[in-house]
């Protein structure tokens, strides 16, 4: 017997801080409608969504599952309150349009975090699932952003290269983090695989199969279309990043295949990865309209994906009842907002003069179901307790 969670796991500190980014990074919308701020920078608010919302919660998963998935212990509680307040002042930063603080700040604290990373995996008594190999190559992605972003933040990089920059960041890291988590975990939470038994590391590794050589080169095509694409101009290439993320998706999740497992938790992980599909290939398709469809994949498939899987990383290592997920109101309301926040947004270009009427809707319904659900977590972190796995 050994305990499936601890105090201590990072998800215990980071999805909090998450949310809490998350309301922060899209409050300037409402804020400005309603005459509160005279102004507003979508450039801030777009590197506290990622920098700070997304970032919170890739890191609260990866040092909680990563350490599960080779045999490692978690990091300490002050390693983890040290890259927290990293994340969280650099968000600060940006909220403040302080950039050449906020990116800083950020390279610090991704670089910390693949350090925490690369040493549990050359330390490793259990091999990861083979699609993290796109989480590791979406961690260098990241890499590759945030050294742009702070290189032209501080003027040693000309500004051209700023959307390859913002990007590697969103459709580079994160989603290749989505593709090798959600490669992962997306079957099991849809009841279509077992739950994970972990493999010893042998000895002498022997080959395993075409399934990692794919995964890898899915990847690298889709950090080469970003760079082709927005480095070099080569804007065809969003279809093979369209067809790259596609491939892996229904190779792995199925999404064609209804959940066998009926829960509210299976609908919403189900729903964000056709919206994954569906927002890839709308960007490449309609590229005047990319910021705004690119919505589609920032609230529909990323949002979806953190609530479901926050929920269910909360339940499983808090040691409470997985069947909290089957009828789950904090998850149904998150969905339910985060769709009609999605549809706002998507619709604000072609809404006229009520173009940031819609912005500070998608807004308010996004932060109202972020905090509602974000309150129901809340209080799951607060009460639970580690229970034996058997």
């Amino acid at each position: 017997m050994e305990l499936h969670g601890k105090p201590t796991d990072p998800y215990r500190i980071f999805f909090p801080l998450g949310i809490v980014l998350g309301a922060m990074g899209v409050s300037i919308w409402p804020l400005y409608y309603f005459g509160i701020t005279d102004g507003y920078s979508g450039r801030a608010h777009a590197f506290v969504q990622t920098d700070g919302f997304l970032y919170s919660f890739i890191a609260g998963f990866l040092l909680t599952a990563i350490p599960r998935f080779t045999g490692t212990e978690p990091p300490s509680r002050r390693v983890q309150c040290v890259l927290a307040a990293i994340v969280a002042g650099s968000a600060i930063a940006f909220e403040f349009q302080q950039f050449a603080v906020g990116q800083t700040g950020f390279v610090i604290a991704h670089a910390f975090l693949i350090t925490l990373a690369a040493r549990r995996f050359r330390r490793r008594r259990l091999d990861p699932p083979d699609t993290f190999v796109l989480a590791g190559l979406g961690l260098m992605c990241g890499a590759l952003g945030a050294l742009i972003n702070a290189g032209i933040a501080l003027n040693f990089i000309r500004p051209l290269w700023d959307p390859l920059g913002k990007r590697a960041l969103t459709e580079g890291m994160v989603l290749l983090l989505v593709l090798g988590i959600g490669g992962f975990l997306g079957p099991r939470l849809l009841g279509f695989a077992q739950l994970p038994q972990f493999v010893q590391v042998p000895d002498s590794p022997g080959p395993r199969g075409s399934k990692p050589l794919f995964y890898k080169a899915a990847g690298l095509a889709l950090i080469l279309s970003l760079i082709g694409e927005y480095g070099f101009g080569f804007s065809v290439l969003a279809f093979v990043r369209a067809a790259a993320a596609s491939a892996v998706i229904l190779s792995t999740v199925q999404p064609w295949r209804l959940p066998s497992v009926r829960s509210t938790l299976a609908w919403c992980v189900w729903t964000a990865h056709w919206l994954v599909v569906f927002a890839v290939w709308l960007v490449a398709i309609a590229p005047r309209y990319r910021v705004d469809f690119l919505h589609v994949l920032f609230i529909g498939g990323f949002t979806l994906l953190i609530v479901a899987v926050g929920t269910r990383v909360t339940l499983s290592h808090g040691g409470h009842s997985l069947a909290k997920e089957k009828a789950s109101w904090p998850l149904q309301i998150a969905l339910g907002t985060g769709l009609v926040a999605m549809l706002a947004r998507v619709g604000a270009p072609f809404s006229g003069f009520t173009y940031f009427y819609h912005l500070a809707l998608a807004a308010l319904f996004w932060i109202g179901g972020i905090l509602f659900w974000g309150l129901y977590l809340f209080r799951l972190i607060r009460g639970g307790v580690p229970v034996p796995e058997m």
